[in-house]
């Protein structure tokens, strides 16, 4: 061996032994901070009550979950500049919150989507609801304040 390599042998062993860790620990941090598919959800609601923009569409079918405590799945239109969207929302995440009732089928409601992405859109969330009843305006209940929308 060379007297520089013997010599400093101890040092670059012990600074790979290092970044090997740091490595570790850094590839720990991130698999385990995941972000569930369900709080990824919440937070692309979240983000298109606070910044999307409202059109109108309607509701083209309901498909309630049998023997469950499910929502289902809201499948819904709408139109912007020409094109047609046709879209679902999952709305397993939002039981408890929302109030769907069969009679919205077939009728106009609200849609948000992200004027960036047309094809990113909802129409119920935890603090704002886009169906609308014949009577009366279905609104959620209202789960956490930061989601509401400032007053114009």
């Amino acid at each position: 061996m060379q007297p520089w390599l013997s010599h400093h042998a101890p040092l670059i062993a012990a600074s790979a032994a290092s970044v090997a860790a740091a490595g570790g620990i850094a590839l720990w941090w991130v698999l385990s901070h995941r972000k569930s598919a369900e709080e990824r959800e919440r937070l692309r609601r979240e983000h298109l009550v606070l910044h999307g923009r409202i059109i109108d569409g309607s509701v083209l079918d309901w498909s309630e979950q049998p023997n469950s405590t499910d929502l289902g799945t809201l499948m819904y239109r709408y139109y912007i500049s020409g094109v047609s969207y046709e879209c679902a929302q999952d709305l397993t995440f939002l039981k408890g919150t929302a109030l769907i009732d069969a009679t919205c089928l077939g009728q106009p409601a609200s849609v948000r989507y992200d004027p960036k992405n047309p094809a990113n859109s909802i129409i119920i969330a935890e603090a704002w609801s886009g169906l609308q009843h014949p009577n009366r305006v279905l609104a959620p209940k209202v789960l956490d304040s930061r989601v509401l929308p400032k007053p114009v």
